[in-house]
C-alpha cells in the first residue's frame, strides 16, 4: 500500500514538473514574439513604393511663325470689255445742278447726257442733253460738273464730249478727271478757251490720254460761256452727250 502511494506521489510530481516546464517554454516563446506553431520566418509586409512625382516635362517653346505679309489683291478691271466700248452708256450719273421735270418735255435732263442719243429732236421724245438749272447762276467762274459711276473699275484712254444745239452754252474750259473712290480725283485731260459756243459749233472734242483705271469719271466745267440767256435763264452749262471709251 505504501509503494502505491509513493508511486502516485512521484507521478504527480513528474506531471507537475512537466506542466511547469511546458508553461515556461510557452512564456519564453511569447516574449520572443512567436506563437506556438508558427514558423521562425515572419512574412514581411509588402511595402508599395510610391513612385517619385516627376515634374512634367515642358516642351521647348517654339519661336512663333511670322505672319506672312498678305499678297496685294490686284485691282479688278473690266478686262473683258472690248477696246473702244463706250462704258459711259447708261452709267449712273450725278450732276452739280439740273432742271426740273418741266424741261424733260423739251429734251433736257441729266439722264440724257449718256443715253446714246446725240441731239435727238424727235418731237414726242427729244434728247438734247444736260443743262444746269436756270435762273440761278450769273457767274461764269462757277464750276459745274457731271460725274459718271462706271459699272466696274475700267481701264480707259479717251473721252468724247459733244456740244448741244448750235454749241449753246458749251463751257469755255473744262477738264476730265478720274477717281477710284469718288473722292480723290486726278485730271487726265484739259481744254481751255475753246470757242464752240461763240462759233455755234457742234463739233465734239475727243480727248485722248494715257490709259488709266477708273471707277468714277468726272466732266468738270471750270469756266462757263459768259453770255446770259435772253430768257433770263442766267449763265448755263449745256452738254449734249459724253462718251467714255475702254482702253
Amino acid at each position: 500500500m505504501k509503494k502505491i502511494t509513493r508511486l502516485l506521489v512521484v507521478s504527480a510530481v513528474l506531471i507537475t514538473a512537466v506542466m511547469l516546464l511546458f508553461s515556461a517554454c510557452a512564456k519564453n516563446a511569447n516574449e520572443n514574439g512567436k506563437k506556438p506553431g508558427t514558423s521562425d520566418e515572419t512574412e514581411k509586409p509588402v511595402v508599395t513604393e510610391q513612385a517619385a512625382t516627376q515634374a512634367p516635362t515642358q516642351a521647348p517653346t517654339e519661336e512663333p511663325t511670322p505672319t506672312p505679309e498678305p499678297t496685294p489683291t490686284p485691282v479688278p478691271t473690266a478686262a473683258n470689255i472690248k477696246k473702244g466700248t463706250n462704258v459711259a452708256l447708261n452709267a449712273e450719273v450725278e450732276v452739280s445742278s439740273t432742271t426740273g421735270l418741266t424741261h424733260v418735255q423739251w429734251g433736257w435732263s441729266y439722264e440724257y447726257i449718256n443715253d446714246g442719243r446725240i441731239i435727238d429732236q424727235t418731237p414726242d421724245d427729244p434728247s438734247l442733253g444736260w443743262t444746269t438749272n436756270v435762273g440761278v447762276n450769273n457767274d461764269p467762274d462757277n464750276e459745274e460738273w457731271a460725274e459718271f459711276k462706271l459699272a466696274k473699275i475700267t481701264n480707259i484712254d479717251s473721252v468724247k464730249v459733244y456740244p448741244t444745239l448750235g454749241g449753246s452754252y458749251f463751257p469755255v474750259s473744262f477738264e476730265i478727271q478720274v477717281s477710284m473712290d469718288g473722292k480723290d480725283y486726278t485730271t487726265v485731260a484739259k481744254v481751255e478757251n475753246n470757242t464752240r459756243a461763240a462759233d455755234n459749233s457742234t463739233d465734239p472734242f475727243l480727248l485722248e490720254f494715257e490709259a488709266v483705271n477708273a471707277k468714277y469719271v468726272r466732266f468738270l466745267a471750270t469756266k462757263l460761256y459768259d453770255v446770259p440767256s435772253a430768257l433770263g435763264d442766267g449763265i448755263l452749262c449745256q452738254v449734249a452727250e459724253i462718251e467714255i471709251f475702254a482702253a
